[in-house]
């Protein structure tokens, strides 16, 4: 069995192989090839071929074909400042809200972006899972809005209506699945979903259902989550997985996942600190041999957020010989 295979198996409960491993590597592929992630994202030849090079080098399950949530922003109008070459931009300021007529396709970064993501699925797509990882409508609410609490019912308008088209974008192009990342949000998600809910649960729904029509799976990166609130969550919008960066789990925490797993039919994509040697192998001592002796069929491993450009690479190497052989 691929990859790609095991991928979509795992969206499915039906993965009986072992987990797969997705990572996140943006400004890292960037640093692995000298290039500066500013100049990588704005040529399609240097962006595919970085990732290429990345996945070719340490043969992981699938390519998250960005990870860098100011790409929309930027797209709706805010301002971005770049700190370092190899880490990606921050939103410095947003100042009127952009109309939401706004084209993906007509934003500079987000049309190499979607060339990058056709090239890599031609090239990579037969054996590989390639994921789009797209800011989250509640996420990219709140940033457009920018510190104030205003026409934020214009903003989730906004930002669902331009996600619908970037959907439909990467969609288009064979994705695999796509990631909508909430966890710039962090512990106050639950908070931001409910304050504006049937407005949101309405935009969730809309981009779900595409993606679904094309075949795709759908998953949500939250960070710092209780367990109590995944039922709630998934009770309002219904992802096909949860991606769950900052949760540190026991033996008992991963036996009440398992539990959640099969009764909602979700996967859960948990983390691994590659930044952090003693909580990436203390994490992975406890995180394979509970999946080795339980074998649920809906886990998969994800890096702990962006993997930092300064990691030395033989670190992932390592987890990568340990993946294979779990």
């Amino acid at each position: 069995m691929n990859s790609k295979t095991a991928f979509r198996n795992t969206f499915k409960l039906m993965n009986s192989e072992r987990p797969v491993f997705i990572p996140f590597v943006y400004g890292f592929a960037a640093k692995l090839g000298q290039i500066p992630l500013m100049e990588m994202v704005s040529d399609a030849s240097y962006y595919t071929h970085l990732l290429e090079d990345a996945h070719g080098l340490f043969n992981y399950d699938g390519i998250a074909t960005a990870f860098d949530t100011t790409i929309e922003a930027e797209a709706l109008g805010c301002e971005l400042e770049w700190p370092d070459d190899y880490t990606a931009p921050k939103v410095a300021c947003c100042g009127q809200i952009a109309p939401g007529e706004v084209n993906p396709e007509e934003s500079g970064r987000i049309q190499i972006l979607l060339e990058t993501t056709k090239r890599i699925v031609m090239s990579k797509g037969r054996d590989t899972a390639i994921i789009g990882v797209l800011s989250g409508p509640c996420y990219l609410a709140k940033t457009i809005t920018g510190s104030k609490n205003e026409n934020v019912e214009t903003a989730i308008s906004i930002a669902g209506g331009f996600l619908t088209k970037m959907v439909k974008s990467l969609c288009d192009l064979r994705v695999d699945a796509i990631f909508f990342r909430e966890d710039g949000i962090s512990t106050g998600y639950r908070d931001e979903l409910l304050s504006h809910s049937k407005q949101y649960t309405d935009t969730y729904k809309t981009l779900f259902n595409l993606v679904k029509y094309y075949n795709c799976f759908t998953a949500l990166i939250i960070k710092n989550t209780e367990p109590d609130f995944i039922t709630e969550l998934h009770k309002m919008i219904q992802p096909d997985g949860l991606v769950l960066l900052g949760t540190k789990v026991s033996d008992n925490e991963m036996a009440r996942l398992q539990d959640l797993s099969g009764s909602l039919k979700i996967s859960f994509g948990l983390s691994l600190s590659v930044a952090n040697q003693d909580e990436l192998w203390n994490q992975f001592n406890i995180i394979n041999p509970y999946l080795k002796n339980h074998r649920p069929n809906g886990f998969f491993y994800v890096s702990e957020g962006e993997i930092p450009h300064d990691v030395p690479p033989e670190i992932l190497h390592d987890l990568m010989a340990k993946l294979q052989n779990a």
